[in-house]
């Protein structure tokens, strides 16, 4: 932390002593504007103002916290957003530290619960036991005694592994295949690929690179170890980093025009106002970033990726009931299902503690377009009856569904980005472009991470980059 600390004060220095024409600091409000009030926002934010800068953060929402979002209105305040503190979270863990937000690590599900997951596969069920000789068990035989939740494990040999995380940065292009290709290539069975696409954390295993999951497993063998959750609610640390800030922060700033100047940078906003700052640190996501007005000179791989990084499309259901039926059903707790709009049934709370029971439907890609098409009353009703033929006995026993979809959400349109097919080569040039004035940052930038740590490290990273290259 020295190190970084002296490299902070003399890049302030150089900054604050004039690097960038004096005759433009009386066209600025700010030395550096922040779009966007997520993690990756804040902590550029909070690193800019321990360098001496003034800074202005613009969030278009009424809240902090981006993807982070604890449903506070709601009994037992579930979690919309990120909610897993990954063991190797070292930046997230240091502003939690610093700003006095406890982490509490995690104890695994109520002892009281069936493990394992109930399967609901073409209008049967069945568990880790009858899966091999369940009539709906329609793999090959070779593949017949995989669960489906644990097919894409099975396969994950067939995608390249990583020795070090940053290599999927100079990957050649021929990896750079879908996931769908690669399944096929390592004997995935027609009906395995369908299985693995019904709950697949993606839009679909055609529009996906093997790399983002080689990607993925590379962090996750790093990461190993306790994992946690924020004290309170996740959205209690943006939260915390919004407070701590000495600038301005305006929510419901939405902007509307992004102009780059050779000396600033121009925001246009949705009010009629403007804010001119000497460099711009844009963390919204591309899928958002896209349809915003953006006059910038940017290289092409960036331009693209703008145009078309895609992100994963999903919807949630939180469903509060009277009684925790999973708890004396003798079946699994968890629902895992082929019926795109069950998707994956979790349970968030046995109503054991003091909070309502309560389950979290997860659906992706088609699945969640098909529930954000529904009224909330079908779409209520859908899910009581399909959930009750699922599993019997949660039958008159759901007392209210509360559904959330993050493409719906304006400064989201999706839950988080992944690598699309043959856009890993692009997506690499673009996490380490640097330019004297626009910066991007976001977990769709990050190169050692992902997830929340990932959105930190590059909202850290584009804050150096204004500090090294503004003038």
């Amino acid at each position: 932390m020295a190190s970084r600390r002296a490299f902070l004060a003399g890049a302030s220095a150089a900054i604050l002593s004039g690097a960038a024409p004096r005759s433009a600091w009386g066209t600025t409000q700010a030395d550096v504007a922040i779009i966007g009030a997520g993690l990756a926002g804040l902590a550029a934010a909070r690193l800019c103002e321990a360098a001496g800068l003034k800074v202005v953060v613009l969030e278009g929402e009424p809240r902090v916290g981006g993807r982070l979002y604890t449903l506070d209105d709601m009994p037992g305040r579930p979690e919309a957003g990120g909610i897993q503190v990954g063991a190797g979270y070292a930046r997230l863990k240091a502003h939690a530290k610093e700003l006095g937000v406890d982490l509490v690590e995690t104890t695994g599900p109520n002892t009281g619960r069936t493990p394992g997951n109930l399967y609901w596969i073409e209008g049967e069920r069945a568990v880790a036991e009858t899966w091999p000789s369940s009539s709906a068990n329609r793999l090959d035989p070779v593949e017949r005694s995989s669960e489906p939740a644990a097919l894409l494990r099975r396969y994950a040999s067939a995608f390249p592994v990583l020795r070090e995380l940053e290599d999927w940065l100079t990957a050649a292009a021929e990896p750079d295949i879908s996931v769908a290709q690669a399944l096929i290539a390592a004997g995935a069975s027609e009906e395995a690929r369908r299985l693995i696409g019904c709950n697949f954390n993606g839009n679909s295993l055609s529009g996906m690179s093997q790399l983002n999951l080689a990607r993925s497993l590379s962090i996750f063998r790093g990461q190993s170890g306790p994992i946690s959750t924020i004290a309170g609610g996740a959205q209690r640390l943006p939260e915390a980093m919004a407070n701590s800030l000495r600038g301005s922060l305006r929510t419901l700033a939405r902007i509307l025009t992004i102009e780059a100047e050779p000396d600033r940078v121009v925001l246009g906003l949705t009010d009629g106002s403007q804010i001119a700052a000497r460099a711009v640190i844009c963390t919204v996501p591309f899928s958002v970033l896209r349809s915003l007005g953006l006059r910038a000179p940017l290289a092409q791989p960036m331009a693209r990726m703008i145009a078309a990084l895609p992100y994963t499309r999903a919807s949630f259901a939180f469903i509060s009931t009277s009684e925790a039926f999973w708890l004396s059903d003798g079946l699994p707790a968890t629902l895992w299902s082929d019926d795109p709009l069950l998707g994956r049934i979790f349970v968030l709370s046995d109503g054991l503690n003091g909070e309502p029971p309560m389950l979290k439907l997860w659906t992706t890609g088609p699945g969640a377009d098909w529930l954000d098409r529904l009224d909330q009353n079908t779409a209520q009703s859908e899910i009581i009856a399909r959930l009750a033929t699922a599993r019997p006995s949660s039958s008159g026993k759901i007392t209210g569904v509360h559904l959330f979809s993050w493409q719906q959400m304006a400064g989201a349109r999706g839950i988080y980005h992944h690598i699309g097919t043959g856009m890993a080569r692009d997506l690499a040039v673009a996490t380490r472009e640097q330019r004297a004035r626009l910066h991007f940052a976001g977990e769709h930038l990050a190169i050692e991470s992902s997830g929340m740590e990932g959105a930190i490290e590059s909202g850290e990273r584009a804050a150096q980059k204004v500090l090294e290259l503004q003038g």
